[in-house]
């Protein structure tokens, strides 16, 4: 089985230049063509600044990440990056399925941000590995990685 995000990635990847492209063009619309006092206009371009801010600081504390789940005969392998500006190098987590020990679902910023941390047997005991941002996932997905970590049943 397969997980694969890169079509949702590539949508969060185009709303965030969308959304960005229609801020610039409104304050220079605002500023260059609309004809009202300056004070006015500093206070519209700053409710525009202050809502654009905070969709890119939602963005932000999501921390979306791109995300793929192989599940073959031996292995669980996950890859994965985040689709934060700078912090996109990408990641492999590969474990033989015997060698799973358990795994978390970790919900953070209000809720809205879920995360997955593994556990490992090793042979110099349990190895806990960072959190991976499962965030981007559709709720099928979620459960379908549930399954596919046979810890959960249908």
């Amino acid at each position: 089985m397969i997980i694969d995000t890169k079509e949702e990635a590539s949508t969060l990847g185009k709303t965030k230049t969308f959304v960005l492209i229609i801020y610039v063009v409104s304050v220079m619309l605002i500023v260059v063509f609309i004809k009202m006092q300056a004070t006015s206009k500093m206070m519209i371009c700053g409710a525009l600044s202050v809502l654009f801010l905070l969709f890119y600081w939602f963005q932000y504390n999501m921390e979306y990440t791109y995300f793929y789940f192989s599940n073959n005969k031996m292995n669980l392998i996950f890859k994965f990056y985040s689709l934060r500006i700078f912090f996109g190098k990408p990641k492999t987590i590969e474990i033989p399925k015997s060698g799973l020990m358990k795994y978390e679902i970790v919900k953070s910023f209000f809720k809205q941000k879920e995360s997955l941390i593994l556990y490992q047997k090793t042979p110099k005991g349990i190895a806990k590995y960072p959190p991976i941002s499962l965030t981007l996932l559709s709720k099928k997905q979620k459960k379908e990685l549930e399954l596919a970590l046979g810890l959960k049943t249908k």
